[in-house]
């Protein structure tokens, strides 16, 4: 049985990952080039004129009408700080040192501390248990600690 990690649990997909799991990573960086920050209508059945067609090709366009059709999405300015965030936070969850995240990422330890701490903020209470001075018997009595086997 795989584990839980409370880490990735608290890491939600950005639009830009929907967007990327129906047409790929490269055509999805096309589009918001083309159209990062619009809104954008996604017809039902794309033709071959069609801007959407012009811009990524006709199968990644049917790929997306396939996810999207009939929407009107607004198209992410940029994935590249979703991006980087959500590997902070992995890499983090793989015990790696701030100072190695901030060198490896190409950003400052601030910036990973904050990250970090962004993402402790959206973690599911039962995940976050409050602080108690209770002894370790009687917090594990109250179930605060968690059981590992």
């Amino acid at each position: 049985m795989p584990q839980f990690n409370s880490f990735a649990a608290t890491i939600r997909p950005t639009f830009y990952d929907l967007i990327g799991d129906s047409i790929g990573g490269d055509a999805a960086d096309k589009l918001i080039a083309d159209f990062g920050g619009r809104r954008f209508y996604v017809p039902r059945a794309p033709a071959p004129g069609d801007p959407i067609t012009r811009s990524i090709g006709l199968r990644a366009a049917l790929a997306m009408a396939r996810a999207f059709g009939g929407d009107r999405i607004v198209v992410p300015v940029t994935s590249s700080h979703l991006r980087r965030r959500a590997r902070i936070v992995a890499m983090r969850a793989d015990h790696v040192s701030i100072s190695h995240i901030a060198q490896e990422l190409r950003c400052t330890e601030r910036y990973v501390y904050k990250v970090l701490a962004l993402s402790r903020h959206r973690e599911p209470a039962a995940f976050n248990p409050p602080p108690t001075s209770a002894p370790l018997a009687e917090r594990l009595k109250r179930g605060h600690l968690n059981h590992r086997s």
